[in-house]
C-alpha cells in the first residue's frame, strides 16, 4: 500500500492484494480518492509481493506524480 500525506490528511494512492484468490493479484489505482479497476496478475502470492515491494520501492515518487497530477 503507498499512502501519501497532503495537507495533514492521509491518502491511499495504490494498494496490492490477492483478495479473490491466492494466485489472482490485483494492483489498485486511485484517481482522486476514486479507486480505478485493478490490473490483474497471475502467479505465486510471495513473487507478486516482491514485485510490488520493487514497484514501490523504485517508482513511488512517479506514482505520487501521477496521483497529484489527478487530484
Amino acid at each position: 500500500m503507498l499512502l501519501v500525506e497532503r495537507g495533514g490528511v492521509w491518502h491511499t494512492v495504490r494498494t496490492f492484494d490477492n483478495a479473490h484468490a491466492s494466485d489472482e493479484h490485483h494492483e489498485h489505482r486511485y484517481v482522486g480518492s476514486e479507486k480505478q479497476l485493478p490490473i490483474v496478475t497471475h502467479g505465486p502470492p510471495n513473487e507478486a509481493m516482491h514485485a510490488a515491494e520493487i514497484k514501490l520501492l523504485e517508482g513511488w515518487s512517479d506514482i505520487v506524480r501521477s496521483w497529484e497530477s489527478t487530484r
